[in-house]
């Protein structure tokens, strides 16, 4: 998966099954290796799995922090792979 045009679409159904399937911890949820939490009026959601943090803003706008290039493409495909995951 190319880091430079993430998919936002299968980060947020990443982050809607972090949230629905997750552990919760204080106000994140936790699942897989990722965290998970919004701000309170839900219009920034954020992932992070301790490298990197991912926000997403109202129109899909977003923003990533990370220390290096592979980790950045780890965390997009462990993203990639959580979203394609079945729950039952």
């Amino acid at each position: 998966m190319e880091s430079d045009k993430p998919d936002i679409k299968h980060a947020l159904q990443a982050f809607h099954k972090i949230t629905r399937f997750g552990e919760q911890v204080g106000q994140r949820y936790y699942l897989d290796g990722y965290f998970a939490w919004s701000d309170v009026d839900g219009y920034t959601l954020q992932i992070g799995d301790g490298r990197v943090n991912l926000w997403i803003y109202f129109h899909h706008k977003h923003r990533t922090d990370h220390p290096s290039r592979s980790d950045l493409d780890a965390f997009w495909s462990g993203l990639h792979r959580l979203a394609a995951r079945e729950f039952l």
